[in-house]
């Protein structure tokens, strides 16, 4: 049985900008290239929560949970696993070219 997914408005919101910069430096043909191949990629997370890599960052503070996806060269998404809940909440969406861990201090600084 899949598990039910979450995407944060905050992961949605760089979804939506991303494809509209894609729309705007290559036109709509490549946006919608780039907003399928996210989606794409989000919807393997409901049949295979574990594909992605325990967070290093994370694990460290015990939160073996939040697993990053990283298999494709552009986009890669921070979510975590509720085996209890069967749920799964995707977080961030972000570029593989911005510093994930400069993403997740800000992220973690918000909930101190």
């Amino acid at each position: 049985m899949p598990y039910a997914v979450d995407i944060l408005d905050s992961a949605r919101e760089y979804i939506i900008e991303d494809t509209l910069y894609v729309m705007e430096k290559w036109g709509r043909d490549k946006a919608w290239e780039s907003y399928a191949a996210i989606t794409e990629k989000l919807d393997l997370l409901a049949p295979q929560p574990h594909m992605g890599a325990v967070v290093p960052e994370l694990a460290a503070l015990e939160k073996t949970n939040y697993r990053i996806d990283s298999r494709e060269r552009h986009t890669r998404f921070l979510y975590d696993v509720d085996e209890g809940k069967r749920k799964i909440t995707v977080h961030m969406v972000f570029s593989s070219t911005q510093d994930f861990q400069a993403l997740l201090y800000r992220r973690i600084i918000r909930y101190i």
